[in-house]
């Protein structure tokens, strides 16, 4: 009884490790995460996001961080916003997601990134 046990444990142990061990190379896939500083640097192509006629109307201003994903070509893939009001939330996406950056390297290979976009918005 004790050693079948123990041999159910290895085997759960051995499976464990194999798992790790598979899962290795995504965790070295992620992306970077850079400073807003050195994102804006890589900036090849920038859209202006349009000030939404509704913020207009009741006199609203802000800011709004918005958190994207660049991939190896310097494409925006992901964006999300973090915070500020919602009611800049769709230009500041709408723009943003088409922005280009220059690829970033590592290692001498192009590597995806994140960083925070902050948009202003005044009148």
């Amino acid at each position: 009884m004790r050693l079948n046990r123990m041999n159910g444990f290895l085997k759960c142990a051995a499976a464990a490790i194999a798992i790790t061990a598979i899962g290795a190379p995504r965790a070295l896939a992620q992306s970077l995460n850079i400073p807003t500083p050195s994102a804006m640097s890589r900036i090849a192509k920038k859209v202006a996001p349009a000030f939404p006629p509704a913020a207009r109307q009741l006199n609203i201003s802000g800011t709004q961080d918005v958190e994207i994903t660049v991939d190896e070509s310097g494409s925006v893939v992901d964006a999300k916003v973090l915070k500020g009001n919602a009611i800049f939330s769709a230009s500041s996406l709408a723009a943003v997601k088409q922005w280009k950056f220059t690829p970033l390297l590592h290692d001498g290979a192009p590597k995806s990134f994140t960083s925070v976009i902050v948009f202003s918005y005044s009148k």
